[in-house]
């Protein structure tokens, strides 16, 4: 306030310890009351001939401009506080109470570094900048990729919050909503210039692991739903790397002998034979472009993640009946279904019969040192023409044979599980298995256990896309005979 204005105030009744606040008021009401200042420390009302009172006189020219200066670098001080917070991450209704409190601009920036602390990532290696507004990207993260997903199709049962405002989204209003998170100002942006930022190697946008995302849980839906009818049959195990798996075939359990004449136990000797296999690598890449982004083609990116989750178990259920069918020689130069094996039963047609028969050659196996091993059938495997006929016998009250009467017992009702596959390319053929807890046949292996296919991505600049890898490390190899029979039907 102008020195002579606050003398003028003081000399017509202003206390000489009120605050600045309190001498703009007191002026007010001296003005009110027809009290101006004229230059002169006191002034007294002058007589009013009418009853109306006169108009207040305005300050003078330094007072006015003082108070809009005033005004101005309040407003400054608003508009600096809310760019400097908003920046950081920081709500609205944080940044409004801020600037009503009357902070000054520092104790803004003190305010809005406390919130990056408590909030950002660390800063690591080579990163340009702090990013901030984790917990809002977090949220912004979860609900986009759910929205896309229950775009695509998917059944979620738990969405994210503001995953459905995602859902009608077009792939362009995601990415400029990626871009404004992660601090990039995109207001004048084209469509061809959001998808070339949405997909530059160095961008900072969630998007690209959005669509990652995307891909990774499309293909494991796919993979999970697609048929492995061959999964009860064969024994599990872990590889823990590329090298040929060595799968020992022990005789048997030996007998239990008495004491020799010295009352010592004897040594049990175990013959073994080594069948080998590995794991192998299969995968692809799928690419998402600038113009499938601008096209908003996320349904043909979706689908093509699904196939490829089809195609990571078509490769293990190829890998599997591959085996089975193949009859290829063991490691005692005798083809897995073979006369030396006791397990190549001839050609007769599936019959509550002849599976007796076969059920008799598997529990009459013998291991390697001549004990008898009692392998018990638990699998009846054919291809589609055969899985009814299989059906009607394992599954029938009575007997399904034409010359009994309806009332006689079917000693097959629920004895063997049925599983039929298309890659059972005989239509005569059909085959018994043991369980795979008491003599597998087929082993399967996994690399480092992890069963479901791998996705990683890649932004490339030379051709403006997302790759995205699907990779699968799957392995499986025969183990021994005495567990399986085959009959090549008639």
């Amino acid at each position: 306030m102008h020195p002579k204005l606050r003398a003028f105030l003081e000399a017509n009744g202003l206390r000489a310890d009120a605050t600045e606040a309190d001498a703009w008021e007191y002026h007010k009401q001296l003005a009110a009351d027809g009290v101006a200042y004229n230059g002169q420390e006191r002034a007294e009302p002058e007589p009013q001939p009418e009853p109306k009172r006169a108009a207040p006189a305005a300050p003078p020219a330094d007072v006015a401009a003082q108070i809009a200066a005033a005004l101005a670098a309040d407003r400054q001080r608003a508009a600096e506080i809310e760019e400097v917070c908003t920046v950081a991450g920081m709500e609205p209704e944080q940044v409004r109470a801020l600037i009503a409190s009357g902070a000054t601009v520092d104790s803004a920036r003190k305010a809005a570094l406390d919130h990056l602390k408590a909030n950002s990532l660390p800063i690591g290696s080579g990163a340009g900048r702090a990013q901030v507004g984790v917990e809002s990207r977090d949220k912004f993260r979860a609900a986009a990729l759910d929205g896309m997903l229950m775009r695509c199709g998917h059944q979620l049962d738990e969405p994210a919050v503001g995953a459905r405002d995602f859902r009608g989204m077009r792939l362009l209003d995601i990415v400029r909503e990626s871009l404004e998170l992660s601090g990039v100002r995109t207001r004048g942006m084209d469509p061809r210039t959001l998808a070339s930022r949405a997909l530059a190697p160095a961008s900072t946008s969630d998007f690209p692991n959005l669509l990652s995302g995307l891909v990774n849980k499309s293909l494991i839906a796919a993979y999970n739903e697609a048929p492995a009818t061959w999964r009860p049959m064969v024994a599990v195990s872990d590889a823990t790397d590329f090298k040929t798996k060595h799968a020992i075939k022990l005789s048997g359990s030996p007998d239990l002998l008495a004491l020799n004449e010295n009352g010592e136990y004897r040594t049990a000797d175990l013959s073994e034979s080594s069948e080998t296999y590995s794991v192998a690598t299969r995968g692809r890449i799928i690419r998402l472009t600038r113009q499938m982004i601008i096209n908003d083609d996320l349904g043909g990116f979706n689908r093509i993640a699904q196939m490829f989750g089809a195609a990571a178990r078509r490769f293990e259920n190829s890998t599997v009946y591959g085996l089975i069918t193949a009859n290829g020689a063991m490691s005692d130069g005798n083809a897995l279904f073979s006369a030396e094996h006791n397990n190549l039963l001839g050609a007769a047609a599936l019959s509550a019969d002849n599976l007796a028969i076969a059920r008799a050659a598997m529990r009459r196996q013998v291991g390697m040192a001549g004990e008898v091993l009692d392998v018990r059938p638990a699998f009846l495997l054919t291809g589609p023409e055969l899985e009814t006929t299989a059906e009607v016998i394992l599954r029938s009250a009575a007997l399904p044979n034409a010359t009994m009467s309806s009332g006689v017992y079917n000693p097959w009702a629920g004895k063997l599980t049925p599983i039929s596959d298309a890659l059972i390319a005989d239509t005569n053929a059909w085959y018994v298995f043991a369980s795979p807890n008491q003599y597998p046949v087929i082993e399967v292996a996994w690399l480092m256990g992890d069963q479901a296919p791998f996705i990683d991505d890649e932004v490339d600049f030379a051709s403006d896309s997302l790759g995205v890898k699907v990779r699968h490390d799957f392995g499986a190899g025969v183990v021994d005979w005495v567990g399986a029979q085959y009959n090549a039907g008639a």
